[in-house]
């Protein structure tokens, strides 16, 4: 008898008989032993108490009462291989997976069937992370604008997502000190000095200045919120 296929009903499956006395009395197996699956067609190794750890369905598809183990050793698995890895990957180190683009977002198709593989594999802590929609806490976007002022080096090595809006060019009118010193660009940066050369009317100059909003958008993972 083989274990379902997952797109049977739940209320379809056929599970072992719980009445113990009822089942084969089956040899002990190594907790520790390798395990070779075929998953539509690609070859996945891990060890027996990665799997059985945390899914029901593999407890009972290796406990020794199913005679579906191939003549070279493996177990056969009819599921998406692009999947399970995600399913193996959960089962060995207990972090969920997040399928998130930057431009795209989340990949909520994935997610839901990521799901309905868990559900198959009878992951419950992961299912119920998936159903709570936890992917949602696991990413946090942290976003910040900076004003930058005529001309600069575009070149910016970060791990942020950044883009430039503009340049765009703006009059602006700076302060000119009464001794012309250049650096005084407005009135507090002038001494006594200057002030006794101050003109009545404070002079102010108009000029052409570029203009660049610079926006970085940082994709943070939180490790802890993968954890279901």
């Amino acid at each position: 008898m083989y274990p379902p296929h997952p797109s049977e009903p739940a209320e379809l499956r056929l599970y072992p008989s719980t009445d113990e006395s009822a089942l084969p009395v089956s040899p002990p197996l190594a907790t520790d032993a390798q395990v070779t699956l075929m998953v539509g067609g690609r070859k996945f190794v891990t060890a027996r108490t990665t799997l059985t750890a945390e899914s029901d369905y593999f407890r009972r598809l290796l406990s020794g009462r199913w005679e579906n183990e191939q003549p070279d050793g493996s177990w056969f698995i009819d599921a998406d291989p692009d999947l399970f890895e995600h399913i193996l990957h959960y089962l060995r180190y207990h972090i969920a997976p997040v399928f998130y683009d930057n431009e795209k977002g989340h990949d909520l198709g994935r997610y839901m069937a990521l799901l309905v593989q868990t559900n198959y594999f009878q992951i419950d802590a992961l299912e119920i992370w998936l159903k709570s929609k936890q992917y949602f806490n696991a990413v946090k976007i942290r976003c910040t604008v900076e004003e930058r002022e005529g001309e600069f080096d575009t070149t910016v090595i970060t791990d942020a997502d950044v883009k430039f809006v503009g340049p765009v060019w703006e009059t602006k009118h700076v302060y000119v000190c009464p001794r012309g010193i250049p650096v005084h660009t407005n009135y507090g940066l002038c001494g006594k000095d200057c002030k006794k050369h101050r003109p009545v009317t404070i002079r102010y100059d108009a000029g052409n200045t570029l203009r660049t909003a610079v926006i970085k958008k940082t994709v943070i993972i939180d490790e802890e919120a993968c954890r279901p």
